[in-house]
């Protein structure tokens, strides 16, 4: 693709990034969310909350959508912080989505859960996940093990284990 020639309002929907200290501003939540696509419906704002695993803690703040989360977001868990900052992330649904370690504060069922309504929603998209945790590189297609900047090893998560001395050290 040359996004040369690509219209302005596609770009943005190109790629998507949430990073493991999520940036989050003195706004509602529904404001968070919805600059990964400014003028995106409540709907959607919804439906990438569901994707991210956060509908059920938005649903139960003060104000719902309309709750300010403060400088930072500080007024939430990070894992609360990390899966609003997803979900602005997957809202334009992207076609390239970069993740490093995105949900490195939640639980390993909450990870899951999200990693699965990724591929579903997603199917089109490609996901490149920085992780640090065993069960991330377990669930993906293929994982590439770095060494001093270059690919050490590449391969599934059993594969690696059973090939590559380095990646069994790293899990």
């Amino acid at each position: 693709v040359d996004i040369r020639d690509m219209p302005v309002n596609e770009l943005r929907h190109l790629v998507s990034v949430s990073f493991e200290d999520p940036i989050l501003f003195s706004t509602s939540v529904a404001e968070n969310v919805e600059m990964g696509s400014p003028g995106a419906a409540e709907e959607e704002i919804w439906e990438a909350l569901e994707i991210a695993a956060a509908k059920d803690f938005v649903s139960r703040l003060p104000d719902g959508l309309d709750t300010q989360v403060g400088e930072q977001g500080l007024s939430l868990s990070g894992g609360q912080r990390q899966r609003l900052a997803l979900a602005r992330a997957v809202i334009g649904r992207p076609r390239i989505l970069v993740l490093d370690d995105p949900l490195s504060a939640v639980d390993v069922d909450t990870e899951d859960r999200v990693q699965r309504a990724l591929r579903e929603i997603l199917p089109d998209s490609t996901t490149l996940i920085i992780a640090h945790r065993p069960s991330t590189a377990a669930l993906a297609d293929v994982v590439a093990v770095l060494d001093e900047g270059r690919i050490a090893a590449l391969g599934t998560h059993e594969q690696l284990l059973e090939s590559s001395k380095l990646y069994r050290e790293l899990m």
